[in-house]
């Protein structure tokens, strides 16, 4: 008798190679915080350090939604009733946007390496604070098992938030998993790896304070993900071809905002917008720019000012 094994290149595969770039892998993630019935998602960019924030205030994931969904590859939610996605039912049911579970597989594009800190909204306020770190590059070692790579996960009580030591012992475990694979390996891949974990030096706690509305102390909940160094690419679809074109009263929209404006509903005051979207980009340590606000996309007047306009009804 024979078995399928499963190589860690096939996660990479799946995730990173399959997504167009990295709007589009924005545009995923903001559809699992909408799928997460959150009210809000916000990015928050940092070029001097190359920190990518993105965190939502959904209802989070336990420790066991963590491991038997997030890091679980092609789970039943959409056929087992009993495995469907946790929703909040104190808001009105949403259709589902993700397709196929791999969204969560496109932050690899964004960034070699991300902290996931997710807390689940309960019954009773919110679980435990469930953590784990991952490098996405080890996924693309040769001749690696998916089974032979740990990914480090701690709970934290009480509304509390991992300190920068928290952080470092996790990424010193994901180091010494990786040297006892990369000993069979060519070096210098394991060298790409270790150069990665030396820049991942990350403060939770301080970055918790940057925006207090999505904090997850306490009895808050939802799902953040701290990435670093973010891929050098990002710069250029968000800031992309801005010269004027010829007779043109404006630039080109960049890569970024031709994938993400648009989410929410900007044309119609009555609308009632499911989820909220911002992307700051921190070009400078005082100079914060919202590339996705409100205004950048039609507006009600501009709505009103077009030359056709449709009216009717989506079927299923």
């Amino acid at each position: 008798m024979a078995k399928f094994r499963t190589r860690a290149r096939t996660l990479d595969m799946l995730g990173r190679q399959q997504i167009a770039g990295i709007p589009t892998a924005i545009s995923e993630l903001f559809k699992n915080a909408h799928d997460a019935y959150a009210d809000h998602v916000e990015i928050d960019y940092y070029r001097s350090d190359g920190l990518f924030l993105l965190r939502d205030d959904g209802v989070g994931m336990s420790q066991e939604d963590f491991t038997t969904r997030w890091l679980t590859l092609g789970t039943e939610s959409k056929f087992d009733l009993k495995r469907k996605p946790p929703r909040d039912l104190s808001k009105t049911k949403r259709p589902m946007l993700g397709e196929k579970g791999i969204g969560r597989l496109a932050i690899a594009t964004i960034g070699p390496q991300v902290l996931v800190l997710t807390r689940a909204k309960s019954e009773n306020g919110a679980s435990d604070l469930t953590v784990a770190f991952i490098n996405w590059s080890i996924f693309e070692l040769p001749g690696v098992d998916l089974d032979e790579i740990d990914i480090p996960i701690r709970t934290f009580s009480s509304g509390s938030i991992p300190s920068a030591q928290d952080v470092a012992d996790m990424v010193h475990e994901f180091r010494v998993n990786a040297k006892n694979i990369g000993n069979r390996i060519e070096k210098n891949w394991l060298n790409k790896i270790e150069e990665e974990l030396d820049r991942f030096i990350v403060d939770p706690q301080e970055i918790d304070l940057y925006n207090r509305k999505l904090s997850l102390k306490g009895k808050c909940h939802g799902t953040h993900f701290i990435i670093k160094p973010a891929n050098q690419l990002l710069m250029d679809d968000i800031d992309g071809d801005n010269t004027k074109g010829k007779g043109s009263r404006v630039g080109k929209a960049t890569p970024l905002k031709k994938a993400l404006l648009g989410f929410s509903d900007t044309m119609n005051p009555a609308s009632k917008n499911l989820i909220k979207t911002s992307f700051r980009d921190h070009k400078k340590e005082q100079l914060e720019v919202e590339l996705i606000a409100e205004d950048d996309f039609f507006n009600h007047d501009e709505f009103l000012r077009a030359d056709h306009r449709f009216s009717g009804d989506f079927d299923n």
